[in-house]
C-alpha cells in the first residue's frame, strides 16, 4: 500500500466542509485524493454523509408536524367560534323578546348563565392549548356558580351559599385530584400534593357545614353535633391516608392497620353518635347484655353483638397481616444481611 499523501486527521477535519461545498478548490482536491487510497476516511465520511440525511430527515418531520399542528389548531380555533356563534342566537332571541314584550330582563340572565355554562363545556376546551381540562374544570365551575346566583336573585331565595359550597365540595371530591396534580405548585408543595387534595376536600365539607348552619340559623346543639360528629367521621379517611402515603412499611402491616382501623370506625360510630347527641340510636357495643340469653328478641342487642363481632374479626384480620408483614420484613432484612 502507497504512502498516503495527506494526514488522515486533516482529511477529516475538511470533510465537513467538502460535503457542505464550502471548501476551497485545493482543499477539495486533497479530500478527493486522499479517499480514493484511504478506506478509513471513506467510512468516516460514509457515516458523516447518513448523518446529515438523518439531520435533514428530522428536520422536515420536525417542519410536517409543526404545519400540521397549526392547521388543526385553526380548525379547533374556528370550531370553537363556530359553536360560540351558535350558542350567542338563543341569547339574543331572549334579549329580543324581552325587550319587544316590555318584561325585565331577569329571565334572560338565567339563560345568559346557563349558555355560559354550556360553553365552557364545548367552546372552552376548543380554545385553549395548555392545561385544556383543567381550565374547563375552573371554568365551568365557576359559569356553575353565576347560574346558581342568578336563579337564587330572581327567585327571592337565600339558598346560594348552600348550593354553591355544595357544588364545590362535590366537585372537588371527583376532580381536586385531577386539578392539582396538572397544575404548578411551589418546590415546597410539590411533593404534597396528596395532603393539598385531603386539606381542600375537608375545608370545603367544614364550609357546608357551616353554611348549613346559618342558612338553618342552627343553635348550640347543631354546631355542638354537627362538628363534633364531622370531626370524627374525617379520622377514619385520614387515617388511611396517612397509612398509604407516610408510613413506610410493607403492604401487609399498611394493609392490616387499615382494616382494623374499618373495624373500630364501624363498631363504635353508633356508640359515639349517641354519646355525642344524647340520643339512644341501638347498636351501641358499650351497652350489650352479655348475660341475657334473650338477644334475639332484642334488636338494639343484636345489632350492638353483631357490630363486636365484626370489630373482633377486623382485629384478628388486620393483626394477622400485621404479623406477616413483620415476618415478611423480618425475612427480607435477613436476605439482605446474607447478601
Amino acid at each position: 500500500m502507497s504512502e498516503l499523501k495527506y494526514n488522515c486527521e486533516l482529511i477529516q477535519d475538511l470533510l465537513p466542509l467538502y460535503q457542505d461545498g464550502v471548501c476551497s478548490g485545493s482543499s477539495r482536491n486533497a479530500v478527493e485524493e486522499h479517499l480514493k487510497t484511504c478506506g478509513n476516511c471513506q467510512e468516516v465520511a460514509r457515516k458523516l454523509t447518513n448523518y446529515r440525511v438523518d439531520e435533514m430527515l428530522t428536520q422536515e418531520k420536525e417542519t410536517v408536524l409543526t404545519a400540521h399542528e397549526k392547521k388543526e389548531r385553526r380548525r379547533t380555533l374556528t370550531a370553537g367560534i363556530v359553536t360560540a356563534g351558535i350558542l350567542m342566537v338563543p341569547v339574543i332571541v331572549c334579549l329580543i323578546c324581552n325587550i319587544a314584550i316590555g318584561h325585565g330582563l331577569d329571565w334572560f340572565f338565567i339563560v345568559l348563565a346557563a349558555m355560559l355554562l354550556t360553553a365552557s363545556l364545548t367552546v372552552l376546551p376548543l380554545l385553549v392549548q395548555n392545561r385544556r381540562w383543567v381550565w374547563t374544570i375552573g371554568g365551568s365551575l365557576c359559569c356553575l356558580l353565576l347560574l346558581l346566583l342568578v336563579c337564587c336573585i330572581y327567585s327571592g331565595g337565600s339558598w346560594f351559599g348552600v348550593a354553591a359550597v355544595s357544588c364545590i365540595l362535590g366537585i372537588s371530591v371527583l376532580l381536586a385530584p385531577y386539578v392539582i396534580y396538572n397544575i404548578p405548585l411551589p418546590k415546597a408543595l410539590a411533593d404534597k400534593k396528596g395532603l393539598l387534595v385531603m386539606g381542600w376536600d375537608t375545608l370545603w365539607l367544614y364550609g357546608l357545614i357551616g353554611v348549613c348552619g346559618v342558612f338553618v340559623q342552627g343553635g348550640g346543639f347543631y354546631w355542638r353535633t354537627s362538628l363534633l360528629i364531622t370531626t370524627y367521621c374525617l379520622w377514619l379517611p385520614w387515617f388511611i391516608f396517612g397509612v398509604c402515603r407516610y408510613l413506610k412499611t410493607n403492604s401487609r402491616i399498611k394493609a392490616g392497620l387499615i382494616v382494623i382501623a374499618v373495624g373500630v370506625f364501624t363498631a363504635v360510630t353508633n356508640s359515639v353518635i349517641e354519646a355525642i347527641t344524647g340520643i339512644p340510636n341501638g347498636g351501641n357495643i358499650f351497652k350489650i347484655e352479655f348475660s341475657s340469653g334473650h338477644i334475639s328478641g332484642n334488636m338494639e342487642s343484636l345489632r350492638a353483638s353483631l357490630l363486636l363481632s365484626f370489630l373482633v374479626l377486623s382485629v384478628l384480620i388486620g393483626g394477622s397481616l400485621i404479623i406477616a408483614g413483620l415476618t415478611g420484613k423480618k425475612q427480607d432484612a435477613e436476605e439482605r444481611k446474607g447478601k
